[in-house]
């Protein structure tokens, strides 16, 4: 019986806290930046079955978005860390910027990425971008729950500002993370308990409405409209 209950535990362990206490994403990504920046080199040939489970789950949420975005559009990919989603998206969109707070982060990725004529990135806090009415699409991929619910609003508001009419904002957040101990030892983020009502709220101050909302889980990495274990919600949102 004690057998069977610490296996119980042990699988319990697994699916709640993988992110928080069995990821390093220093160790597994060299240009985590003591953050949660996944750190793919991008090529053409790239092989998915060679990404560890916290990779693939990224890699897809942006293989996901690329299919919403418009031949020739403006892209903004904020929070974009290595960069590496930015390159993905530039092989439809006329022009994609990306933007990242760590400096070490954007000189190597500038370095990188150079020979891509369309893509160019940005180090610089998400709190201070100033565009307006440039992008058609703008990524922002574990982002808000990163930042105190008072600056989500703010950057809501600049995300929306940046925006042209009947633009488009596909993000992602970790559904319904509660506040544990793990999540505030690491301190990576600020905001818990997220859910579609909050989302929802926070959008419409910014004046941006939810056109559909979709649901990711670790072990498949399938996003979906309906899932039984919820990881992610990945909102799709128009400018209104």
């Amino acid at each position: 019986m004690k057998r069977i209950i610490k296996g119980i535990l042990r699988r319990i362990k697994k699916r709640f806290f993988f992110k928080e206490e069995m990821y390093d994403f220093n160790k597994s990504n060299p240009l985590g930046g003591n953050g949660e920046r996944v750190d793919i080199q991008f090529e053409t040939n790239l092989n998915f079955e060679k990404l560890d489970i916290y990779q693939k789950n990224h890699f897809t949420r942006y293989e996901f978005a690329k299919e919403f975005i418009d031949d020739g559009s403006v892209c903004g990919d904020f929070a974009c860390g290595t960069g590496y989603g930015s390159v993905l998206m530039s092989d439809k969109a006329s022009k994609v910027i990306g933007a990242d707070i760590d400096a070490i982060v954007v000189n190597t990725i500038q370095e990188r990425y150079k020979e891509k004529a369309n893509v160019s990135f940005l180090n610089e806090n998400l709190l201070n971008l100033n565009f307006s009415n440039l992008f058609d699409t703008i990524l922002s991929f574990e982002t808000i729950e990163h930042f105190e619910e008072e600056d989500i609003k703010l950057l809501l508001k600049i995300f929306a500002n940046a925006l042209k009419e009947n633009g488009q904002f596909i993000f992602s957040t970790p559904y319904m993370q509660e506040k544990s101990e793990g999540a505030m030892k690491l301190g990576f983020h600020l905001t818990f308990d997220i859910n579609e009502k909050k989302i929802e709220d926070w959008l419409d101050e910014a004046g941006l409405k939810i056109e559909s909302i979709y649901y990711q889980n670790y072990e498949t990495h399938f996003i979906k409209k309906e899932l039984e274990k919820k990881d992610f919600i990945i909102c799709i949102a128009k400018k209104i």
